[in-house]
């Protein structure tokens, strides 16, 4: 394929090992785990290298593209999963065709849903997401120490609410809402340097939120396990939106806060 404009990259870490994030990636990407070359309509599998790298391409009228992805260990546990597309689009048509996928943020939309669905595949977890945000230069603060002071010794109006959903709707078990061993009420079950975790769970679920610092950007990444399946699935429907409004503002201001 010829060489074609770079169009952007997507990156997750996956608290899995390289392996099974692999395979993880092929029971998202194929029809047939087993066999590389099932990949979705639209596309041809160009290169499958296990366990790094798994290479898709494809044209129509309208564009030539390929997608790419990355899988590198971090750790022992630990895996960075990256998408990267390179794409051209000929023509006048073409050109309507990349405003309306890559102008609109379609394309960024359904890259980081399949990253999550990865993740989710790999991890066990029911549900997964990732969100990140630029940390200020010369930021030398502990994660947990950037946690903190994002959501102070105590809560604001609108941290409130969150609270008694916490308590109330996802009945998640609570400690204080700032202590040395807990953050907005969840306990600490791991701070180092560059990541602390916060675990919890009620009969209805168990969550993880894990902040990292890493190459100069916060990640929060939140994690649902359900208990009771349908009870639990149909709270996360409704829950799940505010979450995912809350969410990319929270690491915002982990990331911002002087």
């Amino acid at each position: 394929m010829e060489r074609l404009p770079y169009i952007d990259e997507h990156a997750i870490t996956v608290d899995a090992n390289r392996e099974d994030t692999w395979s993880a990636l092929l029971r998202v990407m194929c029809r047939d785990p087993h066999d590389p070359s099932t990949v979705p309509a639209g596309f041809v599998l160009d290169e499958a290298t296990a366990p790094e790298r798994f290479a898709l391409k494809g044209r129509h009228p309208f564009a030539i593209y390929r997608w790419v992805f990355e899988v590198e260990a971090e750790s022992a546990r630990r895996t960075r999963l990256r998408a990267l597309t390179w794409a051209a689009f000929p023509g006048l048509h073409g050109k309507a065709y990349r405003a309306l996928v890559i102008g609109t943020g379609g394309h960024r939309v359904a890259v980081r849903w399949t990253l999550q669905r990865i993740a989710v595949a790999a991890t066990g977890a029911d549900y997964t997401d990732v969100f990140e945000a630029p940390m200020a230069q010369g930021d030398s603060r502990t994660a947990e120490q950037a946690f903190r002071d994002a959501v102070g010794d105590r809560p604001a109006a609108g941290g409130r609410w969150v609270l008694w959903i916490h308590r109330h709707v996802l009945r998640l078990r609570l400690g204080p809402y700032s202590s040395p061993q807990h953050i907005i009420g969840w306990p600490i079950t791991r701070s180092d340097r560059d990541e602390v975790v916060l675990t919890t769970g009620g009969p209805l679920l168990r969550g993880e939120l894990t902040l990292r610092r890493r190459d100069g950007r916060a990640t929060l990444t939140t994690r649902v396990r359900y208990g009771h399946k349908i009870a639990a699935r149909t709270v996360w429907a409704v829950i799940g939106p505010l979450h995912r409004d809350v969410a990319p503002q929270l690491v915002k201001r982990i990331a911002a806060h002087a």
